[in-house]
């Protein structure tokens, strides 16, 4: 038989990780754009791959610590 989720669980979207919306994190543009660069620049500079950076970029971004 089939374990039945907690309520918790269920209540929750999970979590990827792919948004880059940690909580305490207030990622804007500039900053993701400098990172998904750095990242375009590290592979080699390829083509047709903006978007895979950018993704990228903002979760990296996103689970980095919060810095005050």
């Amino acid at each position: 038989m089939a374990k039945k989720p907690s309520s918790e669980a269920s209540e929750r979207p999970a979590d990827t990780g792919l948004r880059g919306e940690t909580p305490g994190h207030d990622l804007n543009d500039d900053q993701i754009r400098e990172r998904a660069y750095l990242i375009w620049v590290d592979e080699g500079r390829p083509s047709g791959r903006e978007l895979d950076h950018w993704l990228r970029a903002k979760w990296e971004l996103g689970r980095e610590p919060k810095q005050e």
